[in-house]
C-alpha cells in the first residue's frame, strides 16, 4: 500500500504535465491514463477515510486501557488479538501476549474451561475462579466468556475479590451479634422460669437469679449500644468536627478517672505526656471516648500489681499517644485483627470481664474520622502498647481559626450521640 501511495501521484503528476500522453499516445493509453487518475482519487479517499478513523482507534485505545475490568479478544483461530492492561496486570502478563494462545499468556484450568464453553455457547457463559500469583494477594474474578459466532471471542474478568471479602464480613457479623445476644437471653429466660419457683420458698436463689438477670439486661445493653455507636460512626460521610484540645490536660483528667479501678488491682497508672506537647486537633468526646476504651482494657488485662503508663509526644504533623499495660501480651497473630469487630483472643475472659468485643473497631474509627491512625504492639508475657496518632496544631498552618473544647455554649465536649465510657474490648 505504501508503495502504490508513493507512485500513483508520481504517475499522475507525470501525466498532468503531458509527459507520458506525447510519448504514449493513442486510445489506449489515454484510457490508462485515466484509470491511474481513478486510482489515485481512491487512494485519496482511502487516505482520507483512515485519517477520519484514528481519532476512533485512539479514543477506544484509551477507553480500553483506563478499564478496570480485565478485556481479552481471542480471533477465529483462538489467538490473542487484544488484552487490555486490566487483564495483563491481573494474570501478571509481562510482555505483549498478542498473536499468542491463551494458554501461552494464562495458565489456570478454570480460565481455560471458562473459555472453552464460550466457543460454543449461544449466550455469554460465567464463572468465578480464584486466582493465586507469586506477586500479589489472592483475587477472585468473575469471568464473562461471549463467543462471537464464529469470528472470536471476548472475555471480561471483573476483580471481585473485595465484594466476597465483605460477604464474609457480613455473615460473620451477624453469626458474631445473634451468638453474643443468645448467650445472655438464654441466660435470663432460664432465671426468669425458676425465678417464679424461688420467690416463695428460696429467697436466697431468688436474690441470686434476679442479679443473674440484671447482669446479662446489663450485658445486652451494652451490646445495643456499641453496635448503635459502631453504626453511627462508620454511617459518617464527614470527618467529626475537630477543635484545638491541650491532649496532656486530657489525658491526666481521663487517666485520673481510672484510679480508683486501678487501685483495686493494686495497679498504677502513670500520665506522661511530653512538656513540650502541642495542642491536638480532635474532637473532645470522640477523644475521651478512645482514651477511656484503652485504658478500661489496659486496667482490665493488666495483672495484679502491676503498671499502666499513659505517654505522648510530637511526631511530625501529628501527635502520637500510647498507652502500655503489664498484662499477659497478645500473641502475634491476632495483632492484624484485633481492631476487627467481635475479634477476641480469648473469648471466655473477655466476656468474663464484660467485653462486647466491640470497643477497639469504635477507638479505630473514631481516630481514622479525626485523620489519625491506631496501632498496637504486644510480646507474650510483657504486656501491649496501644497507638493512635492526631493531628497536631502547627503554628502558622494555615488552618481556619479552631475553638476550644471548652468554648462550646455548656463549656462541654461537643456531644457525639454515643456512650462515653460503656465500650467494650475486642481482646
Amino acid at each position: 500500500m505504501a508503495a502504490v501511495l508513493t507512485l500513483v501521484p508520481a504517475l499522475a503528476g507525470l501525466l498532468a504535465g503531458g509527459l507520458l500522453a506525447g510519448s504514449l499516445g493513442g486510445q489506449r493509453h489515454r484510457a490508462q491514463a485515466r484509470e491511474i487518475a481513478r486510482l489515485h482519487a481512491e487512494v485519496g479517499a482511502l487516505k482520507d477515510a483512515c485519517a477520519r478513523l484514528e481519532p476512533e482507534r485512539d479514543r477506544l485505545r484509551d477507553i480500553l486501557a483506563a478499564m478496570q475490568e480485565g478485556i481479552l479478544a481471542l480471533d477465529a483461530g483462538g489467538r490473542i488479538v487484544l488484552a487490555n492492561r486490566a487483564f495483563r496486570e491481573m494474570f501478571d502478563i509481562t510482555g505483549e501476549p498478542s498473536e499468542r494462545l491463551p494458554i501461552e499468556a494464562v495458565s489456570h484450568p478454570g480460565f481455560e474451561e471458562l473459555l472453552a464453553r464460550g466457543w460454543g455457547a449461544q449466550a455469554a457463559v460465567s464463572g468465578e475462579i480464584e486466582l493465586i500469583l507469586p506477586s500479589g494477594p489472592c483475587r477472585r474474578l468473575l469471568v464473562h466468556a461471549t463467543g462471537l459466532a464464529g469470528r472470536g471471542l471476548v472475555a471480561v474478568c471483573v476483580d471481585v475479590s473485595e465484594l466476597r471479602r465483605l460477604e464474609v464480613v457480613r455473615r460473620d457479623f451477624v453469626a458474631n451479634v445473634s451468638h453474643e445476644l443468645r448467650t445472655p437471653l438464654a441466660t435470663i429466660l432460664s432465671a426468669t422460669e425458676t425465678l417464679d419457683q424461688a420467690l416463695g420458698r428460696d429467697p436466697e436463689m431468688a436474690v441470686t437469679l434476679a442479679d443473674a438477670i440484671g447482669r446479662n439486661a446489663k450485658r445486652m445493653e451494652r451490646l445495643v449500644e456499641d453496635l448503635l455507636d459502631l453504626s453511627r460512626i462508620e454511617s459518617r460521610q464527614h470527618r467529626l468536627p475537630v477543635s484545638r484540645i491541650e491532649l496532656a490536660g486530657e489525658i491526666r483528667r481521663v487517666a485520673a478517672q481510672f484510679k480508683e479501678m486501678a487501685a483495686a488491682k493494686g495497679i498504677a497508672i502513670k500520665a506522661e505526656p511530653s512538656p513540650f506537647l502541642p495542642p491536638a486537633l480532635a474532637d473532645a468526646g470522640a477523644l475521651e471516648q478512645v482514651l477511656s476504651n484503652l485504658l478500661e482494657n489496659a486496667v482490665k488485662y493488666s495483672s495484679e500489681g502491676g503498671a499502666i503508663a499513659v505517654r505522648a509526644h510530637p511526631e511530625g504533623r501529628m501527635v502520637q499517644v500510647s498507652i502500655s499495660d503489664s498484662g499477659p501480651g497478645i500473641e502475634a497473630r491476632h495483632l492484624p485483627r484485633l481492631f476487627e469487630r467481635f475479634y477476641r483472643v480469648d473469648a471466655g475472659r473477655s466476656r468474663e470481664v464484660g467485653g462486647t468485643g466491640l470497643g477497639l473497631a469504635i477507638v479505630k474509627h473514631l481516630v481514622e474520622a479525626m485523620g489519625g491512625t491506631t496501632s498496637v504492639e504486644s510480646t507474650v508475657g510483657r504486656g501491649s502498647t496501644f497507638r493512635f496518632t492526631l493531628p497536631r496544631e502547627v503554628p502558622g498552618d494555615a488552618r481556619p481559626a479552631l475553638s476550644r473544647a471548652s468554648d462550646t455554649p455548656t463549656g462541654k465536649p461537643p456531644a457525639l450521640g454515643i456512650g462515653e465510657n460503656e465500650v467494650g474490648e475486642n481482646r
